[in-house]
């Protein structure tokens, strides 16, 4: 049976940080699982997934520094900016252990995380990353861009048409729109997740991060970038896990498969 999930706040670097967690009656024993979300999300599509693994750990997702609600930073930061106020987080929840689970920009995120706190992390989860050539990255230049808000909204229809392509079979309209407000919360700096995971050295940090890796790739608008990161799988304990058929909102369709993979790898 799934656990009610909570919401709280915590001071960073940056000010607040919004906190969704969910945890068992009873200690397990189990290091906490620190979940962080893709841009320009926030922390919420990660609610029903929390209510499944916190039967057995604490399970905890943040709203990066200037997504969801929590604060912004005062300036663009890049990727490790992010990764410390992580770091933040868990000196206010007391955690010494931690195992990271990230989402597109939030995949990079966790390997800094275990960069910056190599005696902390334990296991890393990667749904998707963005690995992108530089041909990719210079035709996709307009993402790490601040956003046209239009008079008529119709920069909100032209989102919303990507999050319904970008959908798994299945993703209901409601489920959809549950997650698409968050995207909008703060229009003028939406930009910067994409902004810094596009400055982000994905062969330097994984070079430098000796920890059990499981890369899941759903057939999301990352399905053929994901795969080039495989080569810098080097711990004999990291996995590979393509996933046919499932797309963006996933966590709430398969929820309890994508549970069971995680605990089969983090428990080992």
């Amino acid at each position: 049976m799934s656990v009610p999930v909570t919401r709280r706040y915590v001071d960073g670097r940056f000010g607040q940080l919004h906190v969704y967690q969910a945890e068992p009656e009873q200690d397990s024993g189990r290091p906490a699982l620190m979940c962080l979300h893709m841009s320009p999300f926030a922390a919420v599509i990660y609610e029903n997934f929390l209510a499944e693994m916190g039967r057995d750990r604490l399970a905890i997702a943040v709203d990066t520094p200037g997504f969801g609600n929590s604060d912004p930073p005062p300036t663009p930061p890049l990727i490790p900016d992010y990764a410390a106020a992580m770091g933040d987080v868990m000196d206010a929840l007391d955690l010494d252990r931690v195992d990271v689970m990230g989402f597109h920009t939030g995949s990079k995120t966790c390997l800094e995380v275990a960069r910056q706190q190599p005696d902390r992390v334990g296991h890393i989860v990667m749904v998707s990353i963005a690995y992108w050539t530089e041909a990719e990255r210079a035709n996709r230049e307009v993402i790490i861009k601040a956003p046209e808000i239009t008079t008529d909204g119709s920069h909100l229809s032209r989102f919303w048409q990507d999050l319904v392509r970008w959908s798994m079979q299945g993703r209901s309209l409601e489920m959809i729109a549950d997650s698409f407000y968050a995207s909008q919360l703060n229009p003028t700096i939406t930009h910067w997740g994409h902004q810094a995971a596009y400055q982000y050295n994905v062969e330097e940090a994984a070079a430098a991060v000796d920890k059990p890796i499981l890369v899941l790739n759903p057939e999301d608008d990352l399905w053929e970038q994901t795969p080039r990161f495989k080569p810098l799988l080097t711990h004999p304990d990291s996995r590979f896990v393509d996933l046919p058929g499932w797309a963006h909102g996933f966590l709430d369709l398969k929820t309890a498969e994508t549970a069971a993979l995680i605990r089969e790898f983090l428990d080992a």
